[in-house]
């Protein structure tokens, strides 16, 4: 297997789980908004022509936060994994 000095002489080991943790957390924190958006509209739009359907829209509403949430532990996982720190 490569090391990762062969691979990019100008980004460590340490650097590499760096941007692999911030794109973990950005990607996930970007695809959970954009969800968000999406299913927030429905849910509000489904509420308004029926109330008694709130109470299962918020649990639809939440869920994309969840994958926001895995980004953050992946991030942070990564983040356990720099030597430097």
């Amino acid at each position: 297997m490569a090391d990762a000095s062969t691979v990019a002489p100008m980004l460590g080991n340490d650097g590499a789980i760096a941007i692999a943790a911030g794109l973990a957390m950005g990607i996930s924190a970007f695809a959970a908004g954009w969800s968000q958006g999406a299913l927030g509209s429905a849910a509000m739009g489904t509420v308004a022509e029926r109330p008694e359907l709130e109470s299962k829209m918020i649990v639809y509403i939440v869920l994309p936060e969840v994958l926001a949430l895995f980004g953050f532990v992946v991030a942070f996982l990564l983040l356990s994994k720099i030597t430097g720190a």
